[in-house]
């Protein structure tokens, strides 16, 4: 039987609407909207100007004739197979909500409706210049602008959660006018994705309003939240255009924190004095009568692992059917070794997730906690530099930026909130001063010179580490109390490190 072809000549095309599709300097550059982690794709010349034809609107054998006459001298098949290509990487690279499952080619018998178009002639891109900014080790991975900017608009929280892994200083706060400045031209920029947390968006009077701005610009986000939310402030958000999907497609999720049914329990864990689960009911309640199916998020620790399945047979009697399950971590700016959950809790666990899924076999269940844990101790050698050698390079700097309730702008969320690690001010400079600075690219080219001491200073990988493939320092700063040393995870590292989890 002969194989299906990837597209006949009478079908449609167009990119799927899940993943953006841009010109980065002398570059094109594919992404999808996951708000957890964009795996960006840099494609070349003909792969860009190949993707920018398709419209969902012509038929592809009128594509694959316009493609033969702008290019004579490449194969009959050319224009079919470097679609087929980039379709079969995608598929290579699904993110962790699922995006990329379906490839990125959207294929129909019918046009198209509501698919974007492209100008070809924005993706004209010179080869020469194309190799010269793919060849550059500062270059190579960086790009012209952010695609993701953290909007942590307060540190404030109506919680004081033991395992929050924030630095919540107080401080100063941006008015929202500032912050409108700022999401416009991070519009304008092109950015479709931010984050904001590090706080919570409701502990200021105008966190609606701000949520409100962040949907205007058509932004993608996780919202996330222990606060309760009356009908009234959900309506809205509906109002604002919360619900509408992004390019159609891309719904905006909803996350609600409940750590356990138990009050008291839950109040150890949030650290507050009155009870806060029925409020969290009411706000899960809101949501539900507006179409909008928020997630239950827990963060399971040694005080509250055997909690999971009390959580799922609670929300699951008014609605619930996603829930999410993840396993404590070390927080760098509080932490008890109380919190890890143990070998011990590890039979426990496994006997609830499996009841779960028993019980309720509808549900969507997400949870890092069946598995048992393995302390960093435990890692061959083998084993680390493989994990190493694959790890996800941190984005701070080349794809994202964060802005701080007072404007600080810094590159991980998870840092300490203070100098030298902050690379502007967004307060009175603009996004695109900030992400061409001095000051950050001093962060992220730091010289050998910093090293002095630590086995990076003599390091062959030097470069490829710092400017091309990444390392957490992050994990170096919590672990030795210095970003200029290698992170715990490095092969050439030989000393201990902070146990994670």
């Amino acid at each position: 039987m002969d194989k299906k072809p990837f597209v006949r000549d009478h079908q449609f095309t167009a990119i799927r609407g899940e993943f953006e599709f841009k010109v980065d300097g002398d570059r094109a550059v594919i992404y999808p909207l996951d708000y957890i982690n964009p795996h960006i794709h840099f494609i070349t010349p003909i792969q860009g100007f190949a993707l920018s034809l398709l419209d969902g609107q012509t038929p592809f054998s009128e594509l694959d004739d316009l493609f033969k006459i702008l290019f004579p001298d490449c194969d009959a098949d050319t224009f079919l197979n470097t679609l087929q290509s980039i379709d079969v990487l995608i598929r290579r690279h699904v993110t962790q909500t699922g995006i990329g499952a379906e490839g990125l080619i959207e294929i129909s018998d019918t046009p198209i409706r509501n698919a974007r178009s492209y100008d070809p002639k924005e993706f004209v891109i010179s080869p020469m210049d194309y190799k010269t900014v793919m060849g550059g080790i500062k270059t190579k991975y960086r790009l012209r602008a952010p695609i993701n900017i953290y909007t942590v608009l307060t540190h404030r929280c109506h919680t004081d959660c033991l395992y929050c892994y924030a630095d919540r200083k107080k401080g100063a706060e941006m008015p929202l006018s500032r912050w409108r400045e700022l999401i416009s031209e991070a519009a304008e920029m092109g950015v479709r994705l931010c984050s904001p947390d590090n706080g919570d968006t409701f502990a200021r009077k105008d966190g609606v309003d701000f949520l409100e701005c962040l949907i205007e610009h058509k932004m993608h986000f996780l919202l996330s939240t222990k606060a309760h939310l009356n009908h009234e402030n959900v309506k809205r958000l509906m109002d604002a255009g919360f619900a509408k999907k992004i390019n159609g497609v891309i719904s905006r999720p909803v996350q609600l924190s409940v750590d356990a049914i138990d009050e008291a329990l839950s109040m150890q864990l949030l650290n507050v004095r009155k009870p806060r689960l029925k409020k969290t009911v009411k706000t899960f309640e809101h949501f539900l009568s507006f179409g909008i199916m928020p997630v239950i998020k827990s963060v399971i620790t040694g005080l509250n692992c055997d909690e999971p399945k009390k959580i799922v047979d609670y929300f699951y009697q008014i609605g619930a059917r996603k829930f999410t399950f993840v396993r404590y971590t070390r927080t760098f700016h509080r932490h008890s070794d109380d919190l890890f959950v143990t070998q011990q809790n590890h039979h426990s666990l496994v006997t609830q997730f499996s009841e779960i899924r028993s019980a309720y076999p509808d549900i969507e269940l997400n949870e890092n906690l069946s598995m048992a844990p393995s302390p960093l101790q435990e890692l061959t050698s083998e084993r680390k530099k493989e994990i190493w050698d694959n790890r996800i390079g941190c984005g701070g700097g080349w794809h994202a930026l964060g802005i701080g309730p007072d404007g600080k702008a810094f590159l991980c969320e998870q840092m300490a909130y203070e100098e030298p690690y902050f690379v502007g001010d967004a307060s009175h400079l603009s996004i695109r001063d900030i992400w061409d600075g001095d000051p950050m690219y001093d962060f992220i080219h730091p010289p050998r010179e910093k090293f002095k001491g630590a086995s990076c200073s003599a390091c062959p990988q030097f470069e490829t580490c710092m400017w091309e493939q990444g390392r957490c320092y992050r994990d170096a700063y919590f672990s030795y109390g210095s970003i200029y040393t290698p992170p715990p995870m490095c092969p050439t590292n030989t000393k201990s490190g902070l146990r994670l989890g």
